[in-house]
């Protein structure tokens, strides 16, 4: 009986080796794959570009915009849905409420993935320095295929979720480069893309004193930007109504916003329903956690192995602990760890990790029903946040995985 679980064991092994063999070899010999499918990708988002479509998240976006230049009210504080970031986002709208619901959308999501697109060659540049320019180029290819179904509904509803996460990323590469001001200038514009990115700025100006200046000044900047476009009372009653809005969303319970996901819907899932109360204390908890990881890793003083690590801690924490993070949110952790994975396979096509790695972007990535994305997402978040933390608990753990041999530790600028 033995012999024979044995023997079984060792076919699908051998079957689950070949599979990825002819994955490997597939993209070696098509290196442009990926970026065909891509571009085929964004292109179909355009052609159904449609206000059907994006009409409950990108019209909501220009809906507040029309307000807020016309000094009306921005949040509605009758639902949960609606406009739900800061002032200052509205301004990286620009000139398209001036334009139709179906063009604005268009060109946003032209933007989006033009940004993204280049942020994840620039990102994978970073930690492929052994690779020529082109290799890099095609291996990114590779990188957004994988991200396709993560990506899915946050190009069909327009969502800041694109341009957010790529501007995270270009301030992840500018860190490892040590480039400590255009970090700053890259995390200014995500957070106010959306702000939820000021997880990583915040990450980032506790534990990187010589961008603590930058990143200051950047807060300062989107938080006082819209007095210099409306009036100041004005402004400073959006800015009180916004606060209250958090609060509510802070409250509200697992299920009753019907797109979340994060650890509250998970153990809701499980049966275990944390009051609020508790719920904001796991929060707060996981935020000095998260700041005790990156500390950790900071003190290693490699730059390279940092701006990967922050990155994922901040995508983890987004994820699991922002509030009323959305099935659709988790954009901003694949991309991230699709790199990782593409840097062990170039190195090694059967390191089982970076498979490991893939198959939790493309399972996070995919959406199914609700009631199981609630769980299946976090879920598979908590898996890879746990790994993070074993790596982080031997911090070389770390420089051993993204540093090939006979390369530096760092990349110069």
């Amino acid at each position: 009986m033995g012999v024979e679980t044995d023997r079984t064991r060792g076919l699908g092994m051998g079957a689950l080796l070949r599979a990825q063999d002819f994955v490997v070899d597939a993209f070696a010999r098509f290196p442009w794959l990926g970026w065909i499918g891509w571009l085929i990708f964004c292109v179909a988002s355009l052609l159904r570009t449609d206000p059907r479509r994006f009409g409950s998240t990108f019209q909501a976006y220009l809906d507040a915009a029309h307000s807020f230049w016309a000094h009306r009210p921005i949040y509605d504080m009758s639902n949960l849905g609606e406009y739900l970031y800061w002032p200052v986002s509205l301004l990286v709208l620009g000139p398209l409420p001036a334009l139709t619901p179906t063009v604005a959308a268009a060109i946003a999501m032209t933007i989006s993935a033009a940004v993204l697109s280049i942020a994840c060659v620039v990102f994978l540049r970073v930690f492929l320095p052994e690779k020529p320019a082109r290799e890099t180029l095609q291996i990114a290819g590779v990188l957004l295929l994988i991200n396709i179904p993560a990506a899915w509904f946050n190009f069909k509803y327009v969502q800041a979720q694109v341009g957010m996460t790529a501007f995270m990323m270009l301030a992840a590469a500018a860190i490892a480069r040590q480039r400590w001001s255009m970090a700053s200038l890259w995390m200014f514009l995500s957070v106010i893309t959306k702000p939820l990115s000021l997880v990583m700025l915040l990450l980032c100006g506790a534990t990187q004193p010589k961008m603590r200046i930058g990143l200051t000044v950047a807060l300062i900047a989107a938080l006082v930007a819209p007095f210099a476009f409306a009036d100041f009372h004005y402004v400073a009653g959006q800015y009180q109504t916004w606060f209250t809005k958090l609060q509510q969303l802070a409250s509200v319970e697992p299920g009753q916003w019907p797109y979340q996901a994060d650890f509250a819907t998970m153990l809701d899932t499980f049966g275990i329903d944390l009051p609020h109360t508790a719920q904001t204390a796991v929060r707060l908890a996981a935020a000095l956690f998260t700041l005790a990881l990156v500390w950790r890793v900071a003190r290693l003083g490699n730059a390279v192995v940092f701006a990967m690590a922050v990155t994922l801690f901040s995508g983890c924490y987004i994820t699991l602990f922002g509030p009323r993070n959305e099935f659709l949110s988790f954009l901003v952790l694949t991309p991230a760890l699709a790199a990782l994975a593409l840097t062990l396979l170039t190195r090694d096509g059967r390191d089982q990790r970076a498979w490991l790695l893939i198959a939790a972007v493309l399972v996070i990535g995919f959406h199914g029903a609700l009631e199981v994305d609630r769980v299946l997402k976090p879920f598979l978040t908590f898996i890879v946040l746990g790994w993070l933390i074993r790596l982080t608990v031997e911090p070389q753990r770390w420089v051993a995985l993204l540093q090939p041999e006979g390369i530096s530790p760092t990349v110069k600028p």
